[in-house]
């Protein structure tokens, strides 16, 4: 099955930052009827504290196609972003790495930036 993965971004690791996102995620889940399952981090070149989790949320997610899109879709921002309860929520989710879990690979995803959009403009 395919699913979006969530990983909090490592530099803003603290157990205090760790809890706020799976309570987001919690939240998500229970409003959206997601299935969300957190899972530790392994990596070789350095070892994590035990609190620090990925997260893989159980969703359709858009098949794949060539045009190359690195950003959440717009309803995936949303659903991220509805559930957050202040401006300190939604900056530490949009500091997440988001990924979409396909059978053979992962494709990273990110928030498109609006504040980047407004400057040009």
């Amino acid at each position: 099955m395919n699913c979006m993965v969530c990983i909090p971004a490592p530099e803003m690791i603290s157990r205090e930052n760790c809890e706020k996102v799976h309570n987001i995620l919690a939240r998500m889940s229970e409003v959206y009827r997601l299935n969300i399952v957190p899972e530790p981090v392994k990596m070789k070149q350095k070892g994590y504290p035990d609190f620090y989790k990925k997260y893989r949320i159980y969703k359709d997610i858009k098949e794949r196609d060539g045009n190359g899109e690195a950003y959440l879709l717009s309803e995936e921002e949303n659903m991220i972003l509805s559930v957050c309860r202040d401006e300190g929520e939604i900056e530490l989710m949009k500091s997440c790495t988001y990924a979409y879990q396909y059978p053979a690979n992962l494709v990273l995803k990110a928030f498109r930036d609006d504040r980047k959009e407004k400057k040009k403009s």
